[in-house]
This record gives C-alpha cells, sequence and structure tokens, in this order.
C-alpha cells in the first residue's frame, strides 16, 4: 500500500490548514501531499506513490490557486454527493468532480469547444470513453442550476449541459456495469 490517499468528504491539511473535498493526503505526514513533499523532502524519492504524487500536488496547488472561490467546489461537491447517495455510487461523483477540476485548469489555455473533448478523453480509459457515447441513461440527475453557479465563477459557461450529460452517462455506466469503484472508469486523481 502506498502513502497517498484521497480523504472522505472535505478534508483540512493539518500543516497549511487548506480544505477541500477529496483533498489528496499523505499516510506518512497526515497532511496535504504538497505540505508533505515540503516536509519530506528527498524521502519522497523511495515512496512507490511518487509520480502519482507529483500530479496530485499539481492538482492540490491549482485548487490552492482558487482559494477564494472554492466554496462553489466545495458545495457543487456536497450537493453532487447529496444526489449520489441513493445510488451508491459517491466515490464515483467525487472523482468527477476532482476532475472537473482539470477541466477548469484546461479552460485557461484552450477554448470551450476544444477543451471539453480532450478533458474526457484525458480522464476517462479508453473503453470507457468509448461506451460513454452509447450508454442509456438510468439516472437523470439535473445539476443544471449548481453547475450554472459553478460554471459562472470557474469561466466554463455554455459546458453545463455537457457536463451534466457526461455525469449520467457516467454514473448509469457504473449501474449498468455494477462497478462503484472510480478506478474502473477514471485515470486519475481517485
Amino acid at each position: 500500500m502506498g502513502n497517498l490517499y484521497v480523504a472522505k468528504g472535505v478534508a483540512m491539511c493539518r500543516s497549511c490548514g487548506f480544505a477541500s473535498p477529496a483533498l489528496d493526503m499523505c499516510r506518512v505526514t497526515s497532511t496535504c501531499v504538497q505540505c508533505a513533499r515540503e516536509i519530506l523532502k528527498e524521502k519522497c524519492n523511495n515512496c512507490p506513490d511518487k509520480d502519482n504524487c507529483h500530479v496530485a500536488i499539481e492538482g492540490v496547488k491549482f485548487l490552492k490557486s482558487l482559494e477564494s472561490s472554492l466554496d462553489i467546489y466545495i458545495d457543487f461537491a456536497k450537493y453532487l454527493v447529496r444526489h449520489l447517495e441513493k445510488y451508491d455510487r459517491v466515490e464515483i461523483g467525487i472523482a468527477f468532480v476532482k476532475n472537473l477540476m482539470g477541466l477548469i485548469k484546461l479552460l485557461q489555455r484552450e477554448p470551450g469547444a476544444k477543451a471539453f473533448p480532450i478533458w474526457v478523453v484525458s480522464i476517462f480509459h479508453n473503453d470507457v470513453v468509448s461506451k460513454l457515447s452509447r450508454v442509456p441513461y438510468i439516472v437523470t440527475l439535473d445539476l443544471t442550476r449548481p453547475l450554472r453557479e459553478f460554471c459562472l465563477v470557474y469561466k466554463c459557461s455554455g459546458l453545463e449541459l455537457v457536463i451534466n450529460n457526461l455525469l449520467n452517462a457516467v454514473v448509469s455506466l457504473s449501474l449498468i456495469e455494477g462497478v462503484k469503484d472510480p478506478r474502473r472508469y477514471f485515470r486519475l486523481g481517485v
């Protein structure tokens, strides 16, 4: 077992005080991965999770840069979790929300029409991407209102419907396949 883990719910780093849903944490230091790297320095070189931690650190740095608007992110994650509890797919939702921040980062460099397909292909396993366009929706979550608020703050307006549809597709696929583990669907951030 490695040292990298994703905290359940909203977690706070005991070193820097940063709080976020599904915060990437280090078992050795009990801090966020960014603080752990600063504390452990070259000791991280021997960790089996070093490569994954590098990616997680970039994600935590990005989230910290958005700290002034992080309440919207947390509120959206809580809203989504509440709606996914009845399907027992909370972990899928948490992975989706974490990966959604990757889209926000990509939108800083690319326009929405180009960024969205690049993001989809980058977060899902190849076999999942091909299934998502064909999966029948057995779950139809309507997250339009909270997504509108989220996208207004994070500058992804116009993508609310496709984000909502993508979430419905991955949750539906998960229910059809009977697999709750987000690692089956998502490449990173789990």
